[in-house]
């Protein structure tokens, strides 16, 4: 299975607001900056990520964001479920396969999927940075 670009991003886009010191906001700008990411692209995974109440978001002059729940609290299986718009690995509808009434592959993916998210369960953000100082120097956090 392979996440998507937006997934991706916003797992960096949390792993970068969880290193941050408390009440230090991030920008839309060093987040740009700092991934090589498009502008429209961060602004419309922040304000996802706002909406389900992964940051907390500021708006206007000196704005930004930062962590809306505590590192610990946010489940990797949850975050992926919340940005992925499906979980199919194989599209057997469109078109329609001519083996699909007897097919056994999609039982096979979708265990396969559910093995994937068992192991996204069993983590939070917090575990993606507990290699908290290498990851300040490599992002270059002041």
């Amino acid at each position: 299975m392979k996440l998507t670009k937006h997934t991706d991003y916003a797992l960096r886009i949390l792993m970068y607001t969880a290193l941050l010191p408390e009440g230090r906001l991030l920008s839309i700008r060093e987040v740009t900056d700092t991934f090589d990411i498009s502008r429209n692209h961060v602004m419309k995974i922040v304000h996802k990520l706002g909406h389900e109440g992964y940051l907390t978001t500021l708006r206007g002059k000196g704005g930004g964001f930062t962590l809306g729940k505590p590192p610990e609290a946010i489940n990797l299986g949850e975050l992926v479920r919340c940005m992925e718009t499906t979980m199919k690995v194989v599209e057997c509808e469109q078109p329609v396969c001519r083996m699909s009434p007897g097919c056994e592959l999609k039982g096979v993916l979708a265990e396969a999927v559910a093995a994937f998210m068992d192991v996204l369960n069993r983590y939070s953000l917090a575990d993606l940075v507990g290699n908290r100082n290498e990851l300040i120097r490599l992002l270059a956090i002041a």
